[in-house]
Order: C-alpha cells, then structure tokens, then sequence
C-alpha cells in the first residue's frame, strides 16, 4: 500500500471495507461455531453414546474423532487453495470460497432442523471447512495489497473486525437461541456470505490502484511447475528457518488449544444439564470475545500510535494465558477453571495473538505468502490438532468411569494430567516465538533499507532530468 498510488482517503476506505469483510466472516463462525457443537454433544449425551466396535463414547470423545478427520480434510484444502490461488487473487480468491460456502449452507438448511446422525457429522466438519477457506482467502488478499510499511499500524484495525465479528456473533447467538430455529441461523448465514461478497468486491475495486508490493524472490522460492499443489508449500515451509518457527508456533497453539477445548467441553458434558448446553457454550464465548474486543482495541490504539513495536512480545501473551490458565486448572478440577481455559484461549487467540501471526507473513514472497501460508495455516494447523486428538483420546480409553446410573463418566484426573501437558507444549512454543522475533526484526530492517534506498533513487530522477 505504498502512499505515493494509494491515498490517505482510499487507506482508509480499505482499512474500513476489510475490516468489516472479516468482521461478518467471524460473525458466521461464531455462529456456526456454538451451533454444530451443541448439535454434537447433545447427539452423544450419557443415554445415548458413539460406538466404535466395542467402545464406547460420550460426546467429547466422539467429537476427537470429528476434528481427527480434519487433517484428511486440511490435505484437500491446501490443494484447492494452491490449485485455486494460481487463477484467482485479491478478490476473486473470496468469491471461489464464499461461492463453496453458500452452496454449502443452503443444502444443509434443508435438513439441519432434524438432522441426522450423518448430517450432524457432516455439518460439523463443514464448520471447519468455513473458518480454513474464508481466513485463507482474507489474509492472503490483504498481504497481497499490504506492504510492511503500513502492516504494522493497519493490521491491529482490520484484526479488530474479527475480534469485534466474534463478540457479535457469538453474543447474538446467546441471546436468540431460544428465538431461532437451526434452518434460519443458516439462512442468516447466507445473507451474510454475500454481503461479504460484496465487500471484497468493493475492496478489489479500492485495491486495483495498488501495485503488487513483492519482495524479493529468496533461495527457497521454487518454481510453479516444479512442484505439485500437494508439496509445493511444504517445500516452501521446510527450506526456511523462518517459516518452520511459524509452523511450530501454529502447530504448538493448535495442539494447546484442543486440549484446552477437550477439558472445557468434557466439563460441561459432565456438570451442565444436555438443555443448557448450547446456552453454556453461547455464555463463554461471548464472554472471551467480548474480553478479546476489549484487548484488541486497546493493541489497536497503542500500535496506531507505537508502529516499531517489538513483534515477539504481543506473540508471547497467548502462550502465557494458557500456561496460567492450565496451572489453576489442575490444582482446582471445577467448571469455573474449565470456562477460564476457554476464556483465556479466545482473549488473545483471536486479537493480538492473529495480529502479530498475520504480521510474520508480510515480509515475504508472494508465492510464500500465497502457497506456504496455506500449507501453514491449513495442513500445519491440522496436524496439530490431530496430534492433540491423540493425546486427548488417550484419557478416555484409560482413566473415563461409569457413575452410579451407569452411564459414561469423564475422568477428572486425566483432564489434569493433560494440563501438565499443556504446559510441556508452551515451552515449546515460547522457543518458536524467540527465533521468529529476531528473524522478523532482520526482515523489517532490510524491507526499510530497501524502500529508503529506492525513495532516494525516485527523487534522484526528476533532479537528473532537470540538469
């Protein structure tokens, strides 16, 4: 977004237009979101339960299952989105996806009012399938019109939209569940798909007036045709220090925050009646992200005003929450800790911890921005969860009882045990975050040099022509 092609007024016509793209792209997730997990539990709850040969799962369990096959999932989607991204960007890239998605959700409006036990699976991997798609087609259009200069001050603003599509979704879920029956949550989410549409035709519009800032081509570029969709963006990821630290940092938030998921959805399955569920579910989310509107403000204001902030200190807050938050569950196994690990993971999760994640890619090549993000943020984030699903699905297995009805009972004492893992992962993650900081602080050096030498170049014409 260089000054001399974009003015003050356009910059901020964009920044608005975006920000009110991925503000209505986290509303219809924070919708979904409540709306398939409640669905699932609710299927599997202690009278009936999910069997797979002679085991026997409640609802939390069953749902490790659901998120196992994402990865299978994730592969597809970094082929679809390599495939797609060679043909359609900024803009078009949006249309391809919203396009998916609202072909999607009409057909599930059909049957989601009484679903069945096929439908529910598939509706909750489709909610999945959305998030992946719509913020691999936001992010990528706004890398691609943004240039580093102007990330850092912009990016706090637009991140604010998804944090503020969060507080509003998941709030007006809360409070017209009871008013609104599943068919017309989705119809609503269909209207909003293509106010959406609209918007990044808007900002396509807008952007058409920003030359392409790329930066320069590194040693682990590779040809288009050298590769295959599949591996084009893992080859990209594993050739790069860089990009390897954000995959662990990806992967190592991704492998927490299921964890963290798992032990609050395993407590409300146990200690929250199956017809306050979806009202639980509604009353946390809307509590972390209306507490996560409150920080990004706040990161907004303080950035807009302090651009050469230091990268890894707003990367080390999220680490830090779920660090704290893990400890106070294991020593006190109740419901109130249990909420406090979800509320903590949607703080900064879906504020500072997006911001300054988003901000790593900017640097980059287009095609690392475009190819190895997604093979990042897809497949990476995937594979992370995956891993924790396996971690998870082993305290069901061993350690879940049966109460005095007879029905399938959560173990409290492997929900505790895997807080101590929790904390394992964390340490891990705080190493990736100190090689991206210092990297990213090298990067931003050189991108400043670079546009300060061609600056002095662009005035150095115009004097030569007049001599």
């Amino acid at each position: 977004m260089p000054n001399d092609h974009f003015s003050n007024g356009k910059k901020i016509a964009f920044t608005v237009v975006m920000f009110l793209y991925i503000n209505l792209a986290l509303t219809i997730f924070w919708i979904l979101k409540p709306l398939k997990k409640s669905l699932f539990i609710g299927l599997y709850n202690g009278d009936q339960t999910f069997k797979l040969g002679s085991m026997e799962m409640l609802g939390s369990s069953a749902e490790l299952l659901a998120k196992g096959m994402n990865l299978f999932i994730a592969f597809m989607l970094v082929v679809f989105l390599t495939l797609v991204s060679r043909l359609a960007k900024r803009q078009r890239l949006t249309y391809c996806c919203m396009g998916l998605i609202i072909a999607m959700t009409f057909c599930f409006s059909l049957q989601i009012n009484d679903p069945s036990e096929s439908t529910v699976w598939l509706f909750y991997w489709f909610g999945d399938l959305y998030i992946s798609l719509m913020l691999a087609a936001f992010f990528s259009f706004l890398h691609d019109t943004v240039d580093l200069r102007n990330a850092k001050r912009l990016y706090g603003f637009i991140v604010l939209g998804a944090v503020s599509g969060g507080a509003v979704g998941s709030t007006y879920f809360r409070g017209w569940i009871e008013e609104m029956n599943n068919q017309q949550w989705l119809h609503t989410i269909i209207g909003i798909g293509v106010v959406i549409c609209l918007l990044a035709f808007a900002a396509g519009w807008m952007a058409k007036s920003i030359p392409h800032h790329e930066s320069k081509s590194g040693p682990n570029d590779v040809p288009k045709k050298k590769f295959n969709a599949a591996i084009e963006g893992a080859s990209l990821v594993f050739k790069s220090r860089y990009l390897i630290a954000i995959a662990g940092i990806v992967g190592f938030y991704e492998i927490t925050s299921e964890v963290l998921d798992y032990q609050f959805t395993a407590m409300i399955e146990r200690f929250v009646p199956k017809k306050d569920i979806g009202s639980h579910f509604g009353t946390v989310y809307a509590i972390g992200n209306i507490a996560a509107l409150v920080v990004q403000l706040c990161f907004s204001i303080f950035a807009a005003g302090f651009p050469k902030y230091r990268i890894h200190w707003i990367l080390l807050a999220l680490p830090l929450a779920v660090a704290l938050s893990s400890l106070f569950f294991i020593i006190a196994p109740i419901l109130f800790a249990a909420s406090l690990l979800k509320i903590s993971d949607s703080t900064f999760a879906y504020s500072v911890n997006q911001t300054g994640r988003e901000t790593l890619y900017n640097p980059l090549s287009r095609q690392e921005k475009y190819v190895a993000r997604a093979f990042v943020e897809v497949f990476i984030q995937r594979t992370g969860k995956v891993a924790a699903l396996l971690i998870a699905f082993l305290v069901p297995m061993f350690l879940n009882t049966r109460n005095e009805a007879g029905q399938l009972e959560t173990s409290l004492l492997g929900l505790q045990l895997l807080g101590g893992f929790t904390c394992i992962i964390v340490a891990l993650w705080f190493y990736c975050v100190k090689i991206v900081g210092q990297k990213f602080e090298s990067l931003e050096c050189e991108q400043q040099q670079a546009t300060t030498i061609a600056l002095a170049q662009a005035q150095e014409q115009p004097s030569a022509g007049t001599t």
